[in-house]
């Protein structure tokens, strides 16, 4: 199985959500940046990243997604945001052809509604986690919905989408 991992909201404790979806109507609002890491995260990728491919989805700009995955101590793959990000299908459909990743194998991990319908957009075969941090997805029906990535982390094992 494939993770794809939205870097805001899973690894950095921020909230990008509306001003994404404002320039995503148009509008031309500055994101907001952080190198603040969520308190679970550390956890989980150490959990994680020895048993599935993971890729980092990110609505920053591809310079400023290098400076922050440094900061952070990250090196994994990433989808930077090269003009339209979510909710546009733009930033899955990257992953999904650049990678040569199989959407059936797929699970995207997010915190908002936006990751869920950027993924959903591109594919709804695409499994869609929910993170719930500050926004519920339930909704949107993810496929799996947890208040925190240890849940996420039980819940993926117990579906045996982790070995």
């Amino acid at each position: 199985m494939d993770f794809g991992i939205w870097l805001d909201g899973i690894v950095l404790d921020v909230d990008t959500t509306d001003s994404l979806y404002s320039n995503y109507k148009g509008g031309n609002v500055p994101v907001p940046m952080t190198t603040r890491v969520n308190v679970d995260w550390p956890g989980f990728y150490e959990k994680v990243r020895s048993r599935a491919r993971i890729y980092l989805l990110s609505p920053y700009s591809c310079e400023d997604t290098q400076e922050i995955l440094r900061k952070v101590g990250l090196a994994e793959k990433f989808v930077c945001n090269t003009g339209r990000t979510k909710p546009s299908k733009e930033p899955t459909e990257r992953l999904v052809t650049e990678n040569g990743l199989d959407p059936l194998n797929l699970v995207i991990i997010g915190s908002s509604p936006l990751d869920l319908l950027s993924a959903r957009f591109y594919d709804s075969r695409i499994k869609v986690v929910c993170v719930v941090r500050r926004a519920d997805c339930s909704r949107y029906s993810p496929f799996i919905q947890g208040k925190n990535l240890n849940e996420v982390l039980s819940s993926l094992e117990r579906l045996k989408l982790l070995p």
